[in-house]
């Protein structure tokens, strides 16, 4: 093999259930399946991840052919959609609760120079509470009720790490909820 194929082989590790993919994404295989059932491969789809980092900016990476068959995609589309919505709704109820609360606080404290401080952790944990009842009053229902209609897609984020090679830089976790697809992916692209 030559030194230009190997520079071109995705550096991947296995974290867990996930993947980390180091460098390459652009060159890393999937197997020729949907992700989601195993039927025969239809359609691809990317995933577009957005992250601003401190030292670097803000980073844009696709993740690239990622293949579903007719039957699964829709049901992808939905699932985001439903996450959308529950992202929505969290922020709907949390916003308000943390407003109620800084209202509370505020009348039994005076006032000092930890007060934004105060504020901030306060409203933090009102969108928590607002992210858990949209989980309750969103997904969880959807998820009972229309089980078949929703299924987990392929997902991704950028993380800022320490590299195998000791160099600072962004890697990209990948996640594949089907483990038979997932134990595939790994085999096709050499993953230990």
């Amino acid at each position: 093999m030559s030194e230009n194929q190997l520079e071109k082989k995705p550096i991947i590790r296995r974290a867990r259930k996930n993947y980390i993919v180091e460098e390459n994404i652009q060159e890393i295989q999937w197997p020729a399946e949907c992700v989601v059932c195993g039927n025969a491969k239809e359609l691809d789809d990317n995933l577009i991840l957005k992250s601003k980092f401190k030292n670097l900016g803000k980073i844009q990476v696709e993740v690239k052919d990622i293949p579903y068959c007719q039957i699964c995609f829709p049901k992808i589309r939905r699932g985001k959609t439903i996450d959308k919505m529950r992202n929505v709704v969290a922020y709907v109820l949390g916003i308000p609760l943390g407003i109620y609360l800084t209202v509370l606080s505020m009348q039994d404290q005076q006032r000092s120079g930890s007060g934004f401080v105060w504020i901030g952790m306060i409203f933090l944990v009102a969108i928590a509470i607002g992210y858990g009842l949209s989980w309750l009053l969103v997904k969880l229902p959807v998820k009972l009720i229309l089980k078949k209609s929703f299924v987990m897609p392929v997902d991704g984020w950028l993380i800022e790490e320490k590299k195998k090679d000791g160099r600072e830089g962004i890697s990209i976790v990948i996640s594949i909820p089907n483990s038979v697809y997932s134990a595939k992916f790994a085999e096709l692209n050499k993953v230990a």
